[in-house]
């Protein structure tokens, strides 16, 4: 008694042990959007964008500039002999809310960036529940096979026993032996499937890629939709990143033909000077000019100037209607692109919401119908067998038969996560 107590302790810890190790589909997406290099690289994109938007709400750089009037050759001396030398300083104004236009068109950007990280987000998290999925199911077809493996070893043993009796022929061992090969056979594929797919999840994950360390629930349920098609729809189009990106992008293009239509106010440009001359002021008469020849005495003047563009004159307002235009074509051009858009998912997603009642149903009658009753076929059989009234052929067949509903199921089941998984991306959600 005690040493049934001490295998069944044994058999819990080693359970227990296997269960925590074990990841949920939820801890692995945690991961992934932690450690993601994809997701860190748009991380600074995001970042990239905001600093580049502010850029444009700045003031153009100002001018300075030096300049020295009428230097003679015979004695170049620009500090003594120059007739003039000018400091001057200048600054050009955008007027009518121009930066700030531009500075709103610019912002979007960011929008359209951070939606691209929900993109990426998204499929992200669709493909570490793929990756997961397609784990399990090698997983699941590898431990058919072990399983199938220790019944053919069972029988194997028992048509070795009745051979050397007399009892079987020894074509059934030969057979046995060929059927056992197989299935090991097939058994180290389902493993290394098992390695490939983990390699591409320590990718998803950011782990080390030849980090193995990884384990799969393998009792589990399919899961349900707690909302309606409705209520799914319209998140997708109130929520789908991609949608959401083609609506920054409008908004971008309103706001930038908002800004380029500014353009037709003009710009203020101010200058201011200040002049040293060091050989005194020249004065110059219509018949007689003078000069002081270097005896006046230094004098300094100032000079103030302000300037406007004219962007509205017929031969310059023609590039600013012009993009006018080509920005209206492109909004044009993006609405419709939307528009079809929103269409194509909606579409898709009414496909896959259908495709996923039909992959319920169909899993809900392999679990209450179609194994049971092969499994219990094959349980009269082996009976029937063991009592010499049935062959090893039929028996085998049928434990092909239950391989393979039992890989079908587990491909349903796959396939109906995955489906789900497509429905969630679509809906910008987890």
């Amino acid at each position: 008694m005690k040493k049934r107590i001490k295998i069944l302790l044994a058999a819990l810890v080693i359970l227990s042990a296997g269960m925590v190790r074990a990841q949920s589909i939820d801890s692995l997406i945690n991961e992934a959007l932690r450690n993601n290099k994809q997701l860190k690289s748009l991380e600074q994109k995001i970042k990239s964008a905001g600093y580049k938007s502010e850029t444009v709400s700045y003031l153009p750089p100002p001018t300075l500039g030096v300049e020295f009037q009428q230097i003679p050759f015979t004695n170049a001396d620009p500090f003594n002999q120059a007739i003039s030398q000018n400091l001057s300083f200048s600054q050009m104004f955008m007027l009518g809310g121009k930066l700030s236009s531009m500075y709103e068109a610019e912002k979007q950007n960011v929008t359209m960036a951070e939606n691209d990280y929900d993109i990426v987000k998204q499929k992200l998290i669709a493909d570490v529940k793929g990756e997961y999925y397609k784990i399990w199911m090698n997983e699941h077809h590898a431990g058919l096979r072990e399983d199938n493996i220790n019944i053919l070893k069972d029988l194997l043993g028992t048509a070795e026993n009745s051979y050397k009796v007399n009892k079987t022929k020894y074509s059934e061992v030969l057979l046995l032996k060929a059927e056992l090969a197989s299935y090991q056979t097939e058994l180290n594929v389902m493993n290394n499937n098992v390695q490939s797919e983990i390699y591409i999840m320590n990718n998803l994950l950011g782990r080390d890629i030849n980090n193995s360390d990884l384990e799969v629930h393998h009792e589990w349920k399919i899961d349900t939709l707690a909302l309606s098609g409705k209520e799914i729809e319209d998140m997708v189009l109130n929520n789908n990143p991609s949608i959401k990106k083609m609506g920054s992008m409008l908004k971008m293009s309103e706001l930038e033909m908002h800004a380029n239509n500014k353009e037709l106010i003009p710009d203020l440009m101010i200058e201011g000077m200040v002049m040293r001359m060091p050989r005194g002021m020249l004065l110059t008469t219509k018949s007689d000019p003078m000069m002081l020849n270097g005896m006046g005495e230094t004098e300094y003047m100032f000079s103030v100037m302000a300037s406007v563009t004219l962007p509205f004159m017929p031969w310059s307002s023609g590039k600013i209607t012009s993009k006018e235009e080509e920005i209206k074509a492109d909004i044009s051009g993006l609405s419709l692109e939307r528009t079809d858009m929103e269409r194509e998912m909606v579409s898709q997603l009414n496909a896959s919401l259908k495709k996923l009642e039909s992959k319920r149903e169909e899993v809900l009658l392999y679990d209450n119908q179609v194994l049971p009753l092969y499994k219990q076929a094959f349980d009269a059989q082996l009976t029937e067998y063991k009592n010499n009234q049935l062959s090893i052929n039929t028996l085998l067949e049928t434990l092909r038969s239950i391989l393979l509903k039992e890989e079908a199921q587990a491909e349903v089941k796959m396939d109906y996560e995955m489906t789900l998984a497509d429905i969630y991306m679509m809906a910008g959600t987890r």
